[in-house]
This record gives C-alpha cells, structure tokens and sequence, in this order.
C-alpha cells in the first residue's frame, strides 16, 4: 500500500509538470491548472506572472487525480484536456491496472498461503473419517484415531520429516537427524563415549514419536523390539490394572537388547499421561550400530541405566532373534 501511495505521488508530480509547463504555450487556457483556477476562482494573472491556485490545492488535486485514475477511470471532474494531459492519463491507467494485477495476484496468493494448511487439514481429516467409515471402526477406537490425527498435526503442522528427509542426501540426513536427537545424545550417560561418527550413525536410527493422554504405546505381551527415551511429558506403566511406575523427562523404557539374545516380550501396558515426545530406537538398528563401533559396545552396555524393564521374565516360551 506504501508503494501504491509513492507512485502515485510521483505521477502527481509529474501531472503538475505537464499542466505548469504547458500552461504558458497555450493559446487557449484549457489546460487542467487553468481549469483548477476557474473552478476556485484564483485566476492567474496575466502573461504569467503569477497566480493561480495555491500549492496546496495543486498538488491535492494532481494527487487526487492520479489516484482515480489508477483506481478506476477516474471521475472527470480532473480532466486532461492537451494531448500532452492524454498521452499521460493511458500511460497512468495502464500502471494503475498493472498494480491492480500485481497487488491482487500477491493478495490471493497470501491469501491461499494462509488457508492452504488448512485445506490440507480438513482434506486429511476427511480421508480419516473415510477411513473410519468404510471400515466401521467403533467409537473409542475411532475417537482415538480422531485425537491423535489432531495431536500429531497441530505438532507437526502436517509435515512428514521422513518424506522431507528423503530428498536430501544422506550425509545432510546424519547433520539434521543429529540436531533433531542432540538433547538426547548429549544428556543420555549411555551415549557419552560415543565418537562422532557413532552418533550420526546412531542419530539416523532415531525415530520421534508423539502420544496424546490416554494413548497406549506398549500393550503386555507385545514383542519388545523398541528401546524407549521419554523426551517430554509423562507416562504410566500398568500391570494388571495397578501402576507400577510414572516416569518423565530422560527416562528410559522397554529392555536392554544387548544382554538378551531373544526378543522378550512385554509384562506391563504403557499409557501416556500427558502429551508426550519420545524417541525410539528398533533393536536390530541399535545392534547394527554397536557392531559397527565395537570400541562403544561395553561403554554403552555399561552406562544404559534402563528406568523400567519391561520384558516378561515369567514366559518360558520366547521369540528366536534372527540377526540380520
């Protein structure tokens, strides 16, 4: 809107230009200044000595004009009367109707910007409903998958980090993974021998996962093949309806995947008391990892302080863990 007003305080200068410099070689005093006088009535004196409108009403009415006549077509009661005033007047209507394309191009595209997420929502939402529809998934169910559609978008804004990482390179992957999980890696004791390299390796295999109140993340008998660090909020660990455990930020759950050589299964359920952010790591990728830097093997084994070990000592039977 600034830009628009400068304009059009610039051809308004150049308008009073054209009327004052043409006025003088005017056989008849039709110009628009001449105009300007008649209409107040303060004429100009003759041979052009002086006179005329003062400062003031010139530059209001040069001002006024242009303004119309980028707006719209004007309202002819500023009229250009010379060939001089005509020529001006196409060239200041077609600025004024390449500003209208340009301010209103820019407008609707703020405009779609600003509405875009949210057609993106509601177009994902509705894909959800659907879902539930077709497949007539009952009420509590499908309030959940409601609550946690809305959690995770108003987290995320929508965005997939895993699709964006995707178009980057690998060694640019390791550099935002690495920033993503860094209060993890710096504050976690199991990772401070860690080398450099080690913890890029180690940052790739990170996942961030996010819970709302009430959401279950581990059911008893599920096969532990997770190793959990709470990030923010808290949990609740239930076994047979009594609570075990609440555990918070930099809390550890699930077991230790170096100590049992089978997948364990789990003898508690996990429920999100809060809102929670937590990283996660497979076993199979945390193993790959220490076999790639067996200077890390023992510190790591060593320094992880696991706050709940979930898996299910009673169980005789157990899943065979195959390396991969």
């Amino acid at each position: 809107m600034a830009t628009f007003a400068l304009i059009a305080h610039w051809l308004a200068c150049i308008w009073y230009a054209i009327g004052n410099a043409e006025r003088p070689l005017l056989k008849a005093k039709i110009g628009w200044l001449d105009a300007l006088a008649q209409d107040t009535q303060e004429y100009y004196f003759p041979n052009n000595t002086g006179g005329g409108p003062s400062v003031k009403s010139r530059y209001v009415t040069a001002l006024y004009f242009t303004f119309t006549s980028l707006t719209s077509v004007g309202f002819g009661n500023v009229a250009p009367n010379t060939d001089a005033e005509k020529i001006f007047t196409i060239c200041v209507m077609l600025v004024g109707s390449l500003m209208y394309a340009s301010i209103f191009g820019n407008v609707s595209a703020i405009i779609q910007r600003l509405y875009s997420g949210t057609a993106r929502y509601h177009t994902q939402m509705l894909r959800v409903r659907e879902f539930i529809r077709f497949h007539q998934i009952p009420n509590p169910l499908r309030q959940r998958l409601e609550e946690y559609f809305q959690h995770a978008w108003t987290y995320t804004n929508g965005i997939d980090m895993n699709s964006v990482l995707k178009g980057f390179p690998e060694c640019l992957q390791a550099d935002i993974c690495l920033h993503l999980n860094r209060n993890l890696l710096n504050n976690c004791s199991a990772f401070e021998a860690a080398s450099p390299g080690c913890l890029r390796a180690l940052s790739l295999k990170f996942k961030t996962t996010h819970a709302p109140p009430g959401d279950i993340l581990v059911h008893k008998g599920d096969v532990l093949t997770y190793l959990y660090f709470i990030a923010r909020g808290s949990i609740e660990i239930l076994k047979d309806d009594v609570v075990m455990a609440i555990l918070g930020k930099d809390d550890i759950f699930g077991e230790n995947p170096c100590i049992h050589s089978t997948l364990g299964k789990s003898n508690s359920n996990v429920k999100a008391l809060t809102y929670c952010d937590l990283h996660k790591i497979h076993r199979d990728d945390l193993l790959d990892v220490l076999d790639l830097f067996p200077e890390f093997y023992d510190s790591f084994v060593n320094s992880l302080e696991i706050t709940y070990n979930m898996r299910d000592v009673s169980l005789l039977s157990t899943i065979t863990y195959i390396l991969h």
